[in-house]
């Protein structure tokens, strides 16, 4: 077992760029933590580039159904070989040395727990007029509590992400429950990380370990996730789509000097790259900055009117 803690991600084709980038920002801030990648059905150049980032190990792998990739979180979890395990998607990056934060206190699971404003944001699809906003809507719990079949209460009230938290070697038993719950809660026919027509795994992974934290015995505890907290190192999460190596989202172009940086970095320091996508290159800057403007604009629009429309409904139903 070796001291120091692993950073784990997994990626397809399509997050390369992503996982490329991770381990690029890593390298960047003298982060000496081991990085494993999980690579689904990657091309021989996909391989390559992930193997020149320095303390990389990529494990190809194949993908047997269509669930996404991050359904297989607990089998990439499984590669490391060291007490403190972190994940991370790979659509995030750090903006510093975040090896101090890799911690688990009291043996507890470090995880973000979603604020009463961001969790009903989550669920404001779902929610009844018997439901409190900000909370996990009720019709969600009884899936998850049927389908745990454990206690009788949920823990919890607003749910964690998953897109970074950190885990010891105790953590392990938890995760592979967590495996076993995805595969048998989330048809192997699932397309994306998102499931728009499951009430309860709407989220996919995240959804399932949510209804463990709720429901189950066997969850650890958590403890206040560390690496949002200092400006200059923190896990920057690209969770909106589309993707900076795809387009950018108005929220993302903030980071965008900084990612040129890092491509920049990477060509010096002699890490192989794919050839960068429209998105990355710097003559498109200005038609990424407007399309990210036009797009963000239609999001708000479209926000906005189904919240007045679900509002109406809730409404005439009440």
């Amino acid at each position: 077992m070796t001291s120091e803690p692993t950073v784990v991600t997994a990626c397809d084709h399509k997050f390369v760029w992503g996982a490329l980038l991770l381990g690029i920002s890593m390298r960047f801030h003298d982060m000496q933590c081991a990085y494993n990648i999980v690579g689904y059905d990657l091309l021989e150049h996909d391989l390559d580039c992930l193997q020149s980032i320095p303390g990389s190990k990529v494990f190809p792998a194949h993908k047997s159904d269509t669930r996404s990739v991050c359904t297989q979180k607990p089998m990439a979890i499984n590669t490391a070989d060291s007490d403190i395990v972190v994940w991370m998607d790979a659509d995030c990056v750090v903006s510093g040395n975040l090896e101090k934060f890799f911690v688990c206190p009291q043996n507890r699971i470090q995880i973000r727990q979603r604020e009463l404003p961001e969790n009903q944001s989550v669920f404001r699809n779902y929610y009844g007029n018997v439901d409190i906003p900000g909370e996990i809507p009720q019709k969600v719990l009884d899936v998850w509590q049927r389908d745990v079949a454990d206690l009788p209460d949920s823990r919890i009230k607003t749910v964690y992400q998953t897109n970074c938290f950190v885990i010891n070697r105790g953590h392990l038993p938890f995760i592979e429950l967590w495996k076993q719950q995805m595969m048998k809660v989330i048809p192997p026919d699932t397309i994306g990380v998102y499931s728009k027509d499951s009430v309860a795994y709407s989220m996919t992974d995240e959804s399932v370990i949510n209804s463990l934290f709720a429901f189950s015995s066997h969850a650890p505890r958590t403890a206040e996730y560390l690496m949002d907290k200092d400006p200059k190192a923190m896990c920057i999460h690209f969770g909106l789509t589309p993707k900076p190596w795809e387009h950018w989202t108005l929220p993302a172009l903030k980071h965008y000097g900084y990612i040129q940086m890092l491509i920049l970095w990477a060509k010096k320091q002699g890490i192989k790259l794919p050839p960068l996508p429209y998105s990355l290159r710097i003559r498109n800057r200005k038609r990424e900055t407007f399309t990210a403007l036009a797009g963000d604009s239609w999001k708000t629009l479209r926000f906005k009117t189904s919240n007045s429309l679900r509002s109406i409904l809730r409404r005439i139903k009440s």
